[in-house]
């Protein structure tokens, strides 16, 4: 629930060379606002520093006294255009230029080609004075009005002039009451022009400028968080790339030229594969079993070479006779054997190369 406080001015000290206000009493009402109602929760006559800060919103009440009237015939009742208007209608009307007072109007009667407005002004520095000793207390009103004029204007009198120049003092309940009604409902709001109220405005501008910044820090933080991820993941990709280009290396030295170690490392684990499909079901001590079983003088086996559908044998012969005999003994034993290549060396021995079939004749 709302709580409202209600400056309600009763006596002021003017300085009649600066036209100022040197000093005022007032009461303070602390109102309770739920929806729409209004309920008064104390009365401060004496208010000090501390009895400000119950009350979160202010309504300045100003004696009637301290106000000057006017009242104005105009031929049209639109509220923004008689708000341009009623300063140049001020200029002839009173001393000081229509520019150094403050002014809020209410419409009397409305009638077909004439518009009966009265013209309620302050001058500025009068309400300046009273604002500023208001300040340091951190009261900024949102409305300022009169509770005399508004219960005024409110009955709505034969004679408004007489009962602007001598009002009655309300007192008691009926100031009270006149106050409610003035919350709910202002008759007329001094508080415009450069006395405008902004204070919602400032509140909202310090938020939404808090806000920015916290986007714009949050923006920051989560850039520098960006580009630190960034920058450890190259730095990441970079060390696995050389980690992967110096265990290929060591895995494969006769490959010089390294354009993707990735593709060349699959290629290459392809080829061991298929290499290793070879060996499946296949005991290369089985077949040099089968080959020790009757030794031939005369042959010297150097090298066998594992393929997938047959092996050769690399070696070397004293003589054609005894190559011929291997071959004879291995047709034995295998499907098919040839001797694919021969080349005579020194002291007439003979280098082979035999192809031999790996699977093993039923007997």
């Amino acid at each position: 629930m709302r709580k409202i406080g209600v400056i309600d001015i009763f006596e002021i000290t003017e300085d009649e060379n600066t036209k100022t206000i040197t000093n005022f009493n007032y009461h303070l009402y602390i109102f309770q606002q739920t929806n729409n109602n209004y309920e008064l929760i104390r009365v401060i006559k004496e208010p000090h520093r501390e009895s400000f800060k119950e009350a979160v919103d202010y309504y300045l009440s100003l004696p009637i006294t301290l106000l000057n009237f006017r009242i104005l015939e105009f031929p049209f009742s639109d509220k923004e255009k008689l708000r341009k208007v009623i300063p140049f209608e001020l200029d002839n009307l009173i001393i000081h230029s229509g520019s150094k007072v403050v002014f809020d109007f209410k419409t009397l009667n409305v009638m077909e080609d004439k518009n009966k407005i009265l013209v309620i002004f302050v001058e500025k520095n009068i309400l300046s004075s009273i604002l500023d000793k208001l300040s340091p207390l951190g009261i900024v009103p949102y409305l300022i009005s009169s509770i005399e004029l508004s219960k005024i204007l409110r009955e709505k009198v034969d004679n408004l002039a007489y009962e602007l120049i001598s009002p009655v003092e309300i007192s008691g309940e009926d100031r009270i009451k006149a106050v409610k009604e003035e919350l709910i409902s202002p008759i007329f709001n001094l508080k415009t022009g450069d006395f405008a109220y902004t204070k919602d405005l400032e509140i909202f501008l310090r938020k939404l400028q808090l806000t920015i910044t916290l986007i714009i820090v949050l923006v920051f933080v989560i850039n520098l968080i960006l580009g630190v991820r960034i920058f450890t993941t190259h730095r990441d990709i970079s060390l696995i790339k050389n980690q992967m280009r110096n265990i290929y290396s060591t895995t494969f030295p006769e490959d010089r030229k390294i354009f993707d170690e990735l593709h060349q490392m699959k290629s290459h684990l392809k080829n061991i594969k298929e290499k290793a499909d070879i060996l499946i079901g296949v005991s290369p001590l089985e077949h040099l079993l089968k080959m020790s079983e009757k030794k031939i003088n005369g042959i010297t086996i150097e090298e066998l070479n594992f393929e997938r559908e047959f092996f050769t044998i690399k070696g070397e012969a004293n003589s054609l006779v005894n190559l011929d005999e291997l071959k004879k003994n291995l047709s034995e034993k295998y499907q098919e054997v040839s001797i694919s290549e021969t080349k005579t060396v020194a002291q007439n021995k003979i280098l082979f190369t035999m192809l031999i079939r790996e699977k093993v004749l039923q007997k």
